[in-house]
């Protein structure tokens, strides 16, 4: 699997991965989030340092041993540079192996203790990293957020039945940011025919186009420069656009923070001559795109292209509050699939970020009357998806792909299909937006910022 596949399954902006859950940064005190209102241990084990499992569902089995175990000094492999595994793992064995469920319900209770030492590290963002191993042979491994006993030293979790059908047994460990990671810093990109940079000019009068990314993601990933023939060159010549910029910025702060951000940035370039300007977004960037465009009056842009965009007031239903479990386990995927530290996820919680994508929000709504209230508006063309996310090469990413999964993210959820993995073809599709075009590609969410299909679609629409 080349970077271009991989970082893309991060470029989401599960405009969508959202949920409005009640989290602090960093140890979520409390926060832990239960699928069932009220639920009785069925069977119970426990390690003398204080870990314990409870299996909760009735439907994965009755007649079931836990054995539990704590490795202090194991430490497990991270998922990407930008975590770091603490030492310690807590093992659950299953005998026999759990039964096949689809119940969405409570499954299994695990509390995990942590050392001392690390809580530090823990406040600054965490995320628990479970291997599920199955009878069939399979792993899957997969962040869950987690809560947080500071008194007791432990993480909680819980794990819903649905996951656990066949189990035979699961690890758990805690990864935490790696210090010495670093993140690109937000701001101006400039393409030069062949590959990003992070430094440039702005040519006055040429016909130019700005490309935003969303979550998980930046204008590099999301819009990469390999393989040949580069995304942003074959963008740039279907729309007939001279000049090609980007923006990257910190998706984990709500729309009323990121827009304004943009909008300077656009208003940079009109004082530096550009008189014909166009905007390109993918994902959670078109909401900071529809923030930032009604802000600008020194420069009429003509044309805003929105990819799979959670578009108001649809938002979606995943972030909603009783959905936030679903949202442990997306937000979780998709920060192992790119190369980010757990604590960005704190942040898209505690920033506000995530709830403001909740259907019919405050900030969508304020953002669709924003846009209303233009006296000029520009033409707006929607991108819609409507297949599942699968890469080939990455097991926990294409059982995504399958029912088990999806019935996990779906079933009561409030979401409708189709939806591209991310977002639902109707959001994408919002007729909310004045002055727009839709059209629905047979593409994934990931799929849509390069498709050839979808680039010649879209340089019809601005370069006629």
């Amino acid at each position: 699997m080349n970077l271009r596949a991989r970082y893309r399954i991060a470029a989401v902006a599960l405009g969508a991965v959202s949920a409005a859950l009640a989290a602090c940064n960093g140890p979520r005190a409390g926060s832990g989030v239960s699928l069932t209102p009220s639920v009785v241990p069925q069977i119970v084990a426990r390690t003398p340092s204080g870990d314990s499992a409870a299996l909760v569902s009735r439907s994965l089995g009755s007649n079931v041993r836990i054995v539990i175990a704590k490795e202090s000094h194991t430490v497990v492999a991270a998922p990407n540079h930008a975590w770091t595994m603490l030492p310690g793992t807590l093992r659950v064995n299953f005998l026999p192996a759990l039964q096949r469920t689809d119940e969405i319900e409570t499954g299994l209770q695990l509390e995990m203790s942590y050392r001392p030492r690390d809580a530090a590290r823990l406040r600054a963002g965490y995320l628990p990293l479970i291997a599920i191993a199955y009878a069939n042979g399979r792993t899957i491994r997969f962040p869950l957020l987690g809560r947080t006993e500071t008194e007791h030293h432990t993480i909680g979790l819980t794990i819903p039945a649905t996951l656990l059908g066949g189990a035979t047994g699961l690890t758990i460990a805690l990864g935490v940011d790696n210090a010495k990671y670093e993140q690109q810093p937000e701001g101006p990109r400039y393409w030069d025919g062949k590959q990003w940079k992070t430094t440039g000019t702005i040519e006055p009068g040429q016909k130019t186009l700005v490309l935003i990314h969303g979550i998980f993601s930046s204008v590099e990933t999301a819009f990469p420069a390999t393989p040949t023939p580069a995304c942003p060159q074959e963008i740039a010549d279907a729309g007939g656009y001279k000049q090609v910029l980007g923006w990257d910025y910190d998706w984990f702060y709500p729309p009323k923070v990121e827009g304004p951000a943009f909008y300077k940035f656009l208003d940079k370039i009109a004082d530096a001559g550009v008189t014909d300007l166009d905007v390109e977004a993918h994902s959670y960037g078109t909401l900071v795109t529809l923030a930032a465009v009604p802000l600008l009056t020194s420069i009429k842009i003509k044309h805003v292209v929105l990819l799979g965009g959670p578009l108001p007031l649809r938002g979606t239903p995943l972030a909603e509050d009783k959905n936030s479990w679903r949202m442990g386990f997306v937000l979780g995927v998709l920060d192992t699939f790119s190369d980010e530290p757990p604590s960005d996820v704190d942040k898209a919680i505690s920033s506000g970020m995530i709830s403001s994508l909740a259907p019919n929000s405050d900030a969508l709504t304020k953002i669709l009357d924003d846009i209303k209230s233009m006296p000029a508006k520009p033409a707006f063309f929607q991108a819609a998806g409507d297949k599942w996310i699968c890469l080939v090469g990455y097991p926990s990413a294409c059982l995504l792909s399958e029912d088990y999964f999806k019935k996990v993210l779906i079933d009561g959820s409030g979401v409708q299909l189709p939806w591209d993995g991310v977002v639902e073809t109707i959001a994408a599709e919002s007729k909310d937006i004045p002055n727009g075009t839709a059209m629905e590609f047979p593409l994934s969410h990931i799929q849509l910022e390069c498709d050839k299909d979808v680039i010649k679609w879209v340089g019809k629409q601005v370069n006629p």
